[in-house]
């Protein structure tokens, strides 16, 4: 946990592309919720010039405090932050717990597959 933490740091004193959006004061008691994302360079195309696409990579909730809008308002906070720096879209990977969440605030289920390569282990 304390080196996810370091890296976070680490990205948001020094990538401006990458954002934290949280609910509940760092070192005062437990953080509510937090959204974390980013955007990421991409050549314009035929159907879209904008310069960027959004990723959300986690919404997460305080299981003591879900139900109460705090990964909602967390998750709006990025979504705006991202269409504030040009995405033409936004991607995440939703859990089962977040679906529903993402689906009200727009988000579609794309048929497309979903491919993942890592290089061969030594």
């Amino acid at each position: 946990m304390r080196r996810c933490l370091g890296a976070f740091a680490e990205r948001l004193a020094h990538d401006p592309s990458f954002a934290a959006f949280v609910i509940g004061v760092p070192g005062s008691g437990p953080l509510l919720s937090c959204a974390v994302g980013e955007y990421t360079r991409r050549p314009p195309s035929p159907r879209s010039t904008a310069a960027n696409v959004g990723h959300v990579h986690s919404v997460i909730t305080n299981p003591a405090h879900r139900r109460n809008g705090h990964g909602r308002a967390c998750l709006i906070a990025l979504l705006q932050w991202l269409a504030e720096h040009d995405c033409s879209h936004v991607q995440l990977r939703a859990s089962a717990e977040g679906h529903a969440l993402y689906e009200q605030l727009g988000f579609n289920t794309v048929d497309d597959a979903h491919m993942v390569w890592m290089p061969p282990t030594v």
